[in-house]
């Protein structure tokens, strides 16, 4: 034990056996989670999977293990950095229960040789979220809705939606029922023009409206352009400045009739095609599509979203060094403080915490989406400083 070096802290015997306990202990923990959440999910969706089964004409077992896959890479997704804090503080507490870290302290190992072990385990964790992030929960999520199982299924499907919708475009309200699908449409279309401005010039009602192919331009099918009559026929004096109330004063008359009508209309097809499902969930092409300076319809949980897949690479690495810096504050040898290791996992608690509001916070605006998302990552680091900081303290 007294020849070890610091260079072989990662890939020395010490090292690998530590880094071997992470992975270990870190995947007890998220297989732990994913039973819970299993047990929690098929006790509302299994009788749906098994009809939706009969109705593909599939095997109920192979559906159902199918389903179990794919909810499986959203579980692990949303939980893996908290299994990576909880893996880690448990790892190190038995490290710290069977005397080994003492053990190896005595042989000159030190608390930063093991964050060196910890940040080989932080790399690899960093890969797998932020490849989970980007891609597997889109393509779970949307396999999911492809195949209507689960609420995903429910919730994501193609197809029309229903009641309709109001979208703010041009300075025109549009009122419309929304078609999911990778050639979306909008039908029963209601196009108030003029209204933001308080002065409607006309109203056009169409059938359905769909892309035309040139960007920023849809075409309207058998459309009814609704307007005033001119003001001389009116009456009304033409010097008289527009009034917010002024379409309420005079009525909309039918002027005339289109089989089909080129109209702008800066919504992206993308817009319709993930209508109303929350931008962390899309794939990663229509996500930077939407998040380009071209859509005026871009939301603030669209940025929240891009800048969260860059920080996946980085939060269970965090939350590991945090877990992994805490345990030893716990105590040493087989003297531990229970209430010290109780108040250690409400720090992380605390983390967990503040991720989530954060990250709710992006999603409506509230935060830039590069603070909400890295404001989590900031604060594990920053509380694994702390904890540096009081561990290099003699005692």
């Amino acid at each position: 034990m007294a020849g070890i070096a610091p260079h072989m802290a990662i890939f020395g015997i010490a090292g690998r056996r530590a880094l071997a306990l992470y992975l270990k202990v870190t995947g007890l923990v998220m297989l732990m989670f994913l039973i819970i959440a299993w047990a929690i999910d098929l006790a509302q969706n299994l009788d749906g999977v098994l009809a939706r089964a009969d109705e593909l004409g599939r095997s109920g077992g192979g559906v159902l293990a199918l389903y179990l896959g794919f909810r499986t890479v959203d579980i692990v997704t949303r939980l893996f950095p908290v299994a990576c804090f909880i893996g880690l503080f448990a790892a190190e507490l038995y490290r710290l229960f069977n005397r080994e870290t003492t053990i190896l302290a005595a042989a000159g190992w030190s608390p930063r040789q093991t964050l060196a072990v910890v940040a080989v385990f932080a790399g690899l964790s960093g890969a797998l979220q932020g490849t989970l992030e980007r891609w597997g929960r889109p393509a779970a999520v949307f396999a999911q809705a492809e195949l209507q199982l689960g609420a995903y299924g429910a919730r994501f499907a193609r197809g029309a939606m229903s009641g309709t919708h109001w979208l703010v475009v041009n300075g025109n309200a549009l009122r419309a029922r929304v078609v999911r699908s990778d050639s979306p449409e909008l039908r029963d279309v209601e196009l108030y023009r003029g209204v933001v401005s308080g002065d409607l010039r006309d109203v056009l009602v169409a059938r359905k409206a769909q892309p035309t192919g040139r960007p920023g331009f849809w075409r309207l099918y058998d459309v009814d352009l609704w307007a005033s009559l001119p003001a001389a026929e009116t009456g009304s004096d033409e010097r008289d400045a527009p009034r917010p109330d002024a379409y309420a004063e005079h009525p909309l008359y039918l002027i005339s009739r289109y089989e089909t009508l080129d109209v702008r209309l800066d919504v992206l097809a993308d817009t319709l095609t993930y209508f109303g499902i929350p931008a962390f969930y899309l794939p990663q092409q229509p996500l930077e599509r939407l998040a380009g300076d071209g859509n005026p319809l871009k939301g603030a949980d669209v940025d929240a979203a891009l800048w969260r897949r860059i920080a996946a690479f980085f939060l269970p690495g965090a939350y590991a060094l945090l877990g992994a810096s805490l345990a030893p504050i716990a105590g040493s040898g087989r003297v531990v403080s229970p209430g010290r290791i109780v108040g250690l996992a409400l720090c992380g608690y605390f983390a967990l915490v503040a991720t989530k509001v954060s990250w709710a916070m992006g999603e409506i605006g509230a935060l830039s989406g590069f603070t909400s998302s890295w404001i989590a990552v900031v604060f594990a680091l920053v509380g694994t400083l702390v904890a540096q900081i009081v561990l290099s303290r003699p005692h």
